[in-house]
């Protein structure tokens, strides 16, 4: 019997991050988001070849960028965000920035239903934090995007 071609617990997309300060990362995730470490491969330098680590049940795959491999730290201006779940945006939003993220937009209720905020942790990767409030059909979410840009 062959393995799984998707291994148990993984999802068929899972982030994998550059992060030249990949072990503070790791320190950081666990602050900010309860990430709990799977494991860590470390090299011979004291850098991390690669690291797993889960937020809830979803895994997220980290390492410090080397010459060989495709990944570096972001810019000023990522082009990917992280949308992470929680069951009180409030309290975990609190709990990022007291860790050392910084505030892109405060945690406030969305058109589309979510209580969000975004904020940019101190490797420069943009996080997405919500909390699902209401649940609305695709006309409720263009209703409202209708009515807030008529507003604004």
């Amino acid at each position: 019997m062959g393995a799984k071609t998707i291994p148990e617990g993984f999802h068929c997309i899972t982030p994998y991050l550059g992060i030249q300060k990949a072990a503070e990362a790791i320190e950081f995730y666990k602050k900010a988001f309860n990430a709990t470490e799977v494991m860590r491969l470390p090299m011979p330098d004291g850098s991390v070849g690669h690291a797993e680590l889960r937020i809830n049940d979803f895994p997220i795959m980290l390492g410090t960028p080397c010459d060989q491999g495709p990944l570096r730290n972001p810019d000023a201006s990522p082009s990917v965000g992280l949308h992470l779940y929680v069951e009180d945006v409030d309290s975990a939003f609190a709990q990022a920035i007291d860790a050392g993220g910084t505030v892109i937009s405060e945690v406030k209720d969305q058109f589309y239903g979510d209580r969000t905020g975004s904020l940019k942790d101190p490797y420069g990767h943009v996080w997405f934090l919500a909390t699902h409030k209401e649940d609305l059909t695709q006309e409720q979410i263009e209703q409202r995007a209708r009515e807030m840009f008529q507003s604004g």
